[in-house]
């Protein structure tokens, strides 16, 4: 059985009142100080989508999910299908799709870091996985697309324990996905927290000189590619590592399968 925050009268008001603040005050789960460089607090960055077959639709909502958010107005376009490896550009989100193995994971989002500031960010999501019959469901497919999407943007989790499903946000490991498969109020206020803070003329610039070029860095598919570990979920699994590539900081956020046994890694 599902559990959802139940909101009575009272607290709808409230919520209500909150939603009107300039300043949203009741989201808490930024994925560390992660965000886009950007001098009016709106990001811009293309949603590239490489994927084949069932997946564009998908990939298409969850971008448009996003872009109901005032901080967010990214262009869905279509890239060269199925990149397998999902390189990292300069400037853009890449979204890809294949069967990557029986790697444990659903899905992994990866972002660059430099200057402070996300450089690119990618998605990558396991066909090996989606074609089981356990997640072979529109709520799997929809939740990890939206997560991975989201993480790109510099959200983390609203929960990590896969036994609870307290929201109706896709940032949340959950075992019962469906009604899980978009993200709710407390992701975009999150986002207008996040990109309340602005970044100068010169830092943008850069940014948009910059974007469109390869950085010759891959993310690789399993843990001994991902650096070491910076962090983990509430079963205890590294889900979150870092490496240093060809001058950038690249930060690894994975989404396990719930059954999934992972290794545990070295916390460092």
């Amino acid at each position: 059985m599902k559990h959802k925050r139940i909101l009575t009268a009272g607290s709808t008001i409230a919520a209500l009142a909150l939603a009107a603040v300039a300043t949203p005050v009741i989201a808490n789960h930024a994925w560390s100080t992660y965000h886009w460089s950007t001098p009016d607090g709106v990001v811009r960055v293309p949603v590239v989508d490489t994927t084949s077959g069932t997946w564009p639709a998908r990939v298409k909502l969850a971008s448009d999910d996003w872009n109901r958010s005032a901080n967010i107005q990214s262009a869905y376009t279509r890239g060269t299908a199925n990149q397998k490896r999902c390189p990292q550009v300069s400037g853009t989100i890449q979204v890809c799709a294949t069967a990557y193995g029986r790697t444990g994971w659903l899905g992994i989002a990866s972002i660059t870091l430099s200057g402070g500031h996300i450089a690119s960010g990618t998605t990558k999501l396991n066909d090996t996985y989606f074609t089981q019959a356990q997640y072979n469901t529109e709520s799997w497919k929809q939740l990890v697309t939206c997560q991975e999407i989201g993480h790109d943007y510099g959200l983390g989790h609203q929960d990590e324990d896969f036994n609870t499903d307290t929201t109706n946000s896709c940032m949340d490991y959950t075992s019962q996905p469906a009604g899980n498969e978009h993200p709710d109020q407390h992701d975009y206020d999150q986002l207008a927290l996040i990109y309340a803070h602005l970044d100068g003329a010169a830092a943008a610039a850069t940014s948009t000189a910059n974007k469109g070029k390869p950085l010759g860095i891959d993310t690789g598919d399993s843990p001994a590619e991902w650096g070491r570990v910076v962090g983990r979920d509430a079963a205890g699994r590294p889900n979150e590592y870092v490496r240093n590539v060809n001058g950038y900081t690249v930060i690894t956020h994975v989404t396990w399968a719930p059954d999934a046994k992972v290794p545990p890694g070295r916390l460092d």
